[in-house]
């Protein structure tokens, strides 16, 4: 009888970090080990009774007491440039000291920058000056390392990943939608949107730990379907069954983000040098507290230059490599993914009801 594998999942208690080990959980085909920094932020998890450890990435020694008695690894954690370089490296290390016999990497499709067109895994990385696209390149970087040292790594490159759970990508937009506080954004939101469902993603993972044509391989992953922003926004506000969105034209958009330019880099200022004595003086004075969070909120309800980027871009993620060598197909369209989304965002209170 076969020994049943024992995978450790890093960032498990991020969106997909968590849905990994919950699905490896609730199939039973593999133990799941998850690692995680700190444990104020296990509750998730705790729903579950797998097998929780402490392991930060900056910490080697941590890292290789997570690893014993592990066969495979699915790496998702991120955090500073530092923790998703460094820290990779630091992982990468161990599980080659370990002997690990399958190391599953998440980067993104924003490896692949500014390309517009049909993008495949031929494609060529490029920089295009932001941190979140550097440190992803620089991660990738040290994973084609290891492999060349004969670590059997594969590299998941995944597009827009959304669903329950999904901060950036379902609750933040849902969030504007019942507030009011988003729109159909002419031009710059009729870019492609490359959007795959989160339990998509999860199965790639999964075809790859069992896959030999997965090793020394990179693979897109994307949905079904290519919609624009646009109507992305347009299909997710009706799933809510909210009014129509407002349309906002080129320039007003434009104007809302240029006046927030300043705003946006006095809060970088403050953050990186006056954080604590601010913290310190909303306490004392509520006016202030409340100019602060006023602010905050505008910051994140107008998009800025790199999103505008993003929703304008002409670009298709493809994913014919991974269904040729994985056998993978993306099963969840779009209409149903917002289902799943909009019922689990009732669940959390985040609706019109």
């Amino acid at each position: 009888m076969n020994k049943i594998k024992t995978t450790l999942v890093t960032g498990a208690t991020g969106f997909i970090g968590g849905r990994i080990v919950e699905v490896l959980y609730l199939t039973r085909h593999r133990n799941v080990r998850a690692a995680i920094r700190q444990w104020s932020s296990a509750a998730r998890l705790g729903r579950f009774p797998v097998d929780i450890v402490q392991m930060d990435l900056m910490e080697p020694e941590q890292i290789m007491e997570a690893l014993e008695g592990v066969d495979e690894i699915i790496h998702c954690a991120k955090g500073t440039y530092d923790v998703t370089v460094e820290g990779t490296r630091n992982l990468l290390e161990a599980a080659f000291r370990k002997k690990i016999k399958r190391f599953i990497h998440f980067s993104t499709t924003e490896v692949y920058g500014n390309a517009t067109g049909d993008i495949d895994e031929s494609a060529s990385l490029q920089y295009t000056g932001n941190e979140y696209n550097r440190m992803k390149i620089e991660a990738e970087k040290i994973c084609w390392e290891y492999s060349k040292k004969g670590l059997p790594i594969t590299v998941l490159r995944p597009s827009i990943v959304y669903g329950p759970f999904s901060n950036n990508w379902s609750v933040r937009f849902a969030q504007m939608f019942l507030k009011g506080e988003w729109g159909i954004y002419e031009k710059h939101g009729e870019g492609k949107c490359n959007l795959v469902f989160i339990d998509d993603l999860v199965h790639a993972a999964v075809l790859c730990l069992d896959s030999e044509n997965a090793v020394g391989q990179a693979f897109n992953v994307n949905g079904p379907e290519i919609v624009s922003w646009n109507d992305y926004f347009r299909r997710f506000n009706k799933a809510m069954g909210l009014p129509e969105l407002k349309s906002i034209k080129e320039g007003t958009a434009n104007l809302r983000t240029a006046a927030m330019l300043p705003v946006r880099f006095a809060g970088k200022v403050v953050k990186n040098h006056f954080m604590e004595p601010v913290k310190k003086m909303a306490e004392v004075f509520p006016v202030m507290k409340k100019a602060m969070l006023n602010t905050e909120h505008h910051l994140k309800i107008t998009p800025v230059k790199d999103e505008f980027k993003l929703f304008s871009r002409d670009v298709v993620i493809t994913n014919k490599k991974a269904e040729e060598s994985l056998n993978f197909k993306s099963g969840v369209n779009l209409n149903t993914g917002l289902q799943i989304t909009v019922g689990w965002l009732n669940l959390q209170g985040i609706s019109n009801k």
